[in-house]
C-alpha cells in the first residue's frame, strides 16, 4: 500500500473552497459583468413620489392663493372672516352703524376701530356679511345719542329719548300722593332736557327713570299748632305714629299731649320726594263791584237842574285763591283770579247848564209897567 498522508487536504484554489452561497455574486462566474449590470439598473420610483409631492405643495399653494377673505378685526382681534373681497371698511363700519342705530333707536359713535385684513381662507369658517356684522355689533363698544333729564340746570338721570323723559315725568306725578284738599301737582323747580352721547350701559330704562325720579328722603322740621289739631292728626299729616312724634319731643308726655296750646311748635319728620312738587287749593270769596256815576249836561236846563236818569246798581264778582303747597306745606303767595258774576250798573245823572239873560228879564220887565 502506499503511504498514508495524514496532512489534511487543501484546496489549490478559491474557486475550489466549497460553495455555502452558490448564487451570492462573488461565488458566481463573470462577477463583475454582473456588478455592471446591476449599477446600470435605474429605480423610478422616488422620482415619482418627489414628483407628486411637489404636485401636491403646487396645488395646495395654488388653492390657498386663489382662496384669499378677509379677517374681520375689532381693535387688534379677530371676529370673524368674509369670503367677499371687495368689501371695504367703510361699508362695514356703515353696516354696523344702521343695525346699532336699528336697535338703539338713537345716532351711535362707535367707540373701537372696525378694520379689514387680507388673510388665507384656506381652512378657516367664513361668515355671511350679516353674520359678521352682528358678532361686530356684540364686539364693539358705543356711545349713543340720548336724553339728559336736567334738575336745576344739573344732569339727574339719562335716557334713551325725550319721548321717555316726558313718560317718565309724567309718571311721577301721576304716583305722587296728593295732600288732601289739594290738587294739580306739578314740579315745584325747573325740570328741562338736553342732549349728550354717552355709554349705553348709562343709560336708564324708563322704569329705571321712575324710580330715580320718584326717590324720596327723611326731613325734620317743624310744625305750628293750629286750631283743630289734635297731637293724633298732627302725627298722621306727618306721616308718623304718635310714639315717634313723641320721641321727637321730649318735652310732651302721654298727660300733656292732649292740651296742646294754638301756636305751639312741634318737631317733625317727614318723608318728602327728593324733587319737591308743588300742588294747589282754591278758594273763591264773592265780593262787590261798585258802580260808577256818570254825570250828562243838559243845555235846555238851567244849572239848578238835576235829575238822576238811571238808578245805580252794584255788580258781583268771584275772586278765586290759588293756593299753593310744596309738599303738602303752604308755601309761597296765592295766585289771585277774578270772575264777574253780575256788571254793576251805572248811575247817570242829568244837571242843567243854562244860565239865563238877567238883563233881557229885566227889560222885559219894564215894559210891562
Amino acid at each position: 500500500m502506499p503511504p498514508r498522508n495524514d496532512r489534511p487536504l487543501k484546496f489549490k484554489n478559491k474557486s475550489s473552497k466549497p460553495m455555502l452561497f452558490p448564487l451570492h455574486p462573488s461565488n458566481m462566474q463573470g462577477t463583475k459583468s454582473y456588478v455592471r449590470k446591476r449599477k446600470r439598473s435605474f429605480n423610478p420610483r422616488p422620482i415619482l413620489f418627489l414628483l407628486l409631492a411637489v404636485v401636491i405643495i403646487g396645488l395646495i399653494g395654488y388653492v390657498a392663493i386663489q382662496q384669499k377673505a378677509l379677517a374681520v378685526m375689532v381693535n387688534d382681534n379677530v371676529v370673524g372672516y368674509i369670503r367677499d373681497r371687495k368689501t371695504t371698511e367703510e361699508e362695514l363700519n356703515n353696516l354696523v352703524l344702521a343695525k346699532l342705530k336699528q336697535e338703539v333707536g338713537n345716532n351711535i359713535e362707535i367707540n373701537d376701530s372696525i378694520t379689514l385684513k387680507p388673510v388665507s381662507g384656506l381652512f378657516r369658517k367664513t361668515d355671511n356679511s350679516e353674520q359678521v356684522v352682528a358678532k361686530v355689533c356684540e364686539s364693539v363698544s358705543y356711545n349713543q345719542e340720548a336724553t339728559t333729564i336736567l334738575v336745576e340746570g344739573k344732569e339727574f338721570c339719562i335716557v334713551a329719548s325725550k319721548d321717555i323723559a316726558r313718560q317718565a315725568l309724567e309718571q311721577v306725578l301721576a304716583d305722587y300722593t296728593v295732600p288732601e284738599g289739594t290738587a294739580q301737582p306739578e314740579f315745584a323747580i325747573q325740570i328741562n332736557t338736553g342732549t349728550t352721547f354717552v355709554d349705553n350701559s348709562k343709560v336708564s330704562s324708563l322704569e329705571e327713570a321712575v324710580k330715580l325720579l320718584s326717590a324720596t328722603q327723611t326731613v325734620d322740621k317743624t310744625y305750628t299748632v293750629e286750631q283743630g289739631d289734635t297731637f293724633g292728626s298732627i302725627a298722621s299729616k306727618s306721616g308718623m305714629t304718635e310714639s315717634e312724634l313723641l320721641a321727637a319731643n321730649p318735652d310732651i308726655t302721654e298727660e300733656t299731649k292732649t292740651s296742646l296750646q294754638i301756636g305751639q311748635t312741634l318737631n317733625i319728620t317727614v318723608t318728602e320726594p327728593i324733587l319737591p312738587i308743588r300742588t294747589y287749593s282754591w278758594e273763591t270769596v264773592t265780593e262787590t263791584i261798585d258802580y260808577e256815576t256818570e254825570t250828562r249836561r243838559n243845555r235846555n236846563q238851567p244849572t239848578s237842574y238835576r235829575e238822576v236818569i238811571q238808578e245805580g246798581e252794584e255788580g258781583t264778582k268771584e275772586v278765586i285763591r290759588k293756593i299753593p303747597y310744596v309738599n303738602g306745606v303752604q308755601q309761597g303767595e296765592p295766585q289771585l283770579t277774578e270772575k264777574v258774576v253780575k256788571e254793576p250798573v251805572t248811575r247817570i245823572i242829568e244837571r242843567g247848564t243854562y244860565e239865563p239873560d238877567d238883563t233881557s228879564s229885566d227889560d222885559s220887565s219894564s215894559s210891562d209897567e
